[in-house]
């Protein structure tokens, strides 16, 4: 088998991203260690975090910083510099494909399963237009096991380019991996919020290298 190497670029409408930190998880995990949630007031909830963050040998300064590495919106280039070019993670894009595969009748999805599309086709990251946001996206999300609905903000990007390469093995034809992508990116969609219409866009470019 040998590897064939195409460069792929997408014009999208719009796309968020809503990433799940390593840090996210740490400050959940504080969180519900201290028990904060179960205090009545802000004093008490301080307390406890206080109190936590010194058990586990934790400043309140680095907590912070934690909480700020969390809160990023976006994937980059540069993961610590918030000024740097914003990417799709390939994990995006292979994701949408892998959901598409899932649905799609072998007519369009051809020799891949979901079990070997990772291991047949490898994508980089995709390289945006756009250094920041364009808009943030609201609306209000009903939480499992919760009656009342929470206010969610998603910072948006719209209108740009996106381009990525992909390596796939000769045991398929390029054309089929492209009828793939179009229908994944214009259908499917890729990133959060897919089912309020983010995440989608159009194929512009698909040159075998």
């Amino acid at each position: 088998m040998k590897l064939i190497k195409i460069e792929v670029t997408f014009n999208m409408l719009n796309y968020i991203a809503h990433p799940y930190w390593p840090e996210r998880e740490a400050i959940i995990s504080i969180q519900k260690d201290s028990g904060m949630s179960r205090q009545k007031s802000d004093e008490k909830r301080a307390l406890a975090l206080n109190t936590q963050l010194k058990k586990v040998g934790m400043t309140k300064e680095e907590y912070e910083a934690l909480v700020v590495r969390a809160n990023r919106q976006w994937y980059r280039i540069d993961p610590i510099d918030e000024t740097s070019t914003i990417v799709i993670p390939r994990h995006h894009i292979s994701g949408a494909c892998v959901q598409t595969i899932g649905v799609s009748p072998k007519a369009l999805r051809g020799s891949y399963d979901k079990d070997n599309f990772r291991s047949q086709v490898h994508i980089s990251d995709f390289t945006t237009t756009k250094a920041k946001c364009d808009g943030v996206f609201s609306r209000y999300v009903k939480r499992e096991g919760q009656v009342m609905r929470t206010l969610t903000e998603n910072e948006y990007i719209e209108d740009f380019q996106v381009t990525g390469t992909l390596k796939m093995f000769d045991t398929e034809k390029p054309d089929v991996l492209k009828r793939l992508f179009e229908h994944t990116i214009s259908i499917t969609g890729t990133g959060a919020c897919r089912k309020m219409g983010y995440g989608r866009g159009e194929l512009s470019n698909w040159t075998i290298l």
